[in-house]
């Protein structure tokens, strides 16, 4: 069954319960498909953003490997070229200044020296500034490290909080539509109660309808829902009778007047004449006279024994 469905069929119950005479009255009210879709948008948004949230971590490793590498490279050339240049340190000293003099003084021609001077020169330019260069690599293999690490660190603490809301969006989906399932189970519950209670009332107008039960004499016990008459209650019944606070009379749609009738509530009994017509509200046959309340102790609406005693 599609939500849409779902969300459709409680309303038009609630319509047909309506038209029949039923309320119902749910203890909360009624989940929206505006609210349950909203809740799954909810959550289908926390998931993309979380999903999204693991590539980028993907990505920040697989940066911060690449980072870590070059690191490492930039590390390792740099303590090669620290121990050629110790090397060169070390065989200068231990050659001493006379293998730099005679390199120098080795020179055939003035300009021949100018030309090994500036090769010396040359090379301890260019190994200064290749150590200056893998220093400058190496602290911007450290820097480019260190901000890969507060991005992870950072993105560690985002995917926390996405993974905190897709759990709280799924909890908000779930409630919405366990409350959805409950609502139906409520409306169904009263759709049922209605028809049984149509049902019932069907039964009783039939049985109101005959006559010939209702007037057969035979002695024979039935139940039947009752009413009654204000204790205190002065007046003149449709049969012209008085009635008083004392009476023994009670009120029926078709029995003839002065039809006698024993009531049984609760262990108790009288003996009542018709002397009135009604009740006429539906479900209710009779309604008890000011005496035959006194007497059985009655008070409400309830159902009751009666028999025909004579007509």
């Amino acid at each position: 069954m599609s939500l849409r469905t779902r969300l459709i069929r409680p309303v038009v119950t609630l319509g047909v319960l309506c038209a029949i005479g039923v309320q119902v009255a749910p203890a909360a009210a009624a989940p929206t498909q505006g609210q349950v879709a909203a809740d799954r948008a909810a959550l289908e948004s926390a998931v993309a953003r979380y999903e999204e949230a693991q590539a980028e971590s993907t990505a920040l490793d697989t940066r911060l490997a690449e980072a870590s590498a070059a690191l490492d490279a930039a590390v390792a050339e740099e303590q090669l070229r620290q121990s050629l240049l110790s090397a060169r340190v070390v065989s200068m000293y231990r050659s001493g200044e006379e293998a730099m003099l005679l390199l120098l003084f080795g020179a055939s021609s003035i300009q021949d020296l100018e030309v090994r001077l500036d090769i010396l020169a040359r090379l301890a330019r260019q190994d200064a500034s290749n150590l200056e260069a893998l220093k400058a690599a190496r602290a911007e293999a450290e820097e480019t490290a260190r901000r890969l690490m507060e991005m992870q660190a950072e993105q560690a603490r985002a995917m926390d909080t996405l993974a905190a809301e897709v759990a709280a969006a799924r909890a908000q989906l779930q409630k919405s539509q366990t409350a959805l399932e409950e609502y139906e189970a409520r409306v169904r519950a009263a759709e049922e109660a209605a028809r049984a209670a149509a049902a019932e009332a069907r039964a009783k107008a039939a049985a109101q309808s005959t006559p010939s039960q209702d007037v057969s004499g035979s002695g024979e016990w039935r139940t039947a829902v009752a009413s009654h008459y204000s204790a205190t209650f002065t007046g003149r019944g449709a049969s012209g009778e008085e009635i008083g606070p004392y009476t023994m009379m009670v009120a029926h749609k078709t029995l003839p007047f002065g039809t006698l009738v024993e009531f049984e509530y609760r262990g108790k009994r009288a003996v009542a004449s018709v002397e009135d017509r009604g009740p006429y509200v539906p479900g209710r046959e009779w309604d008890l006279g000011p005496g035959v309340v006194r007497a059985l102790d009655f008070n409400g609406v309830h159902e009751v024994r009666y028999r025909i005693v004579s007509q």
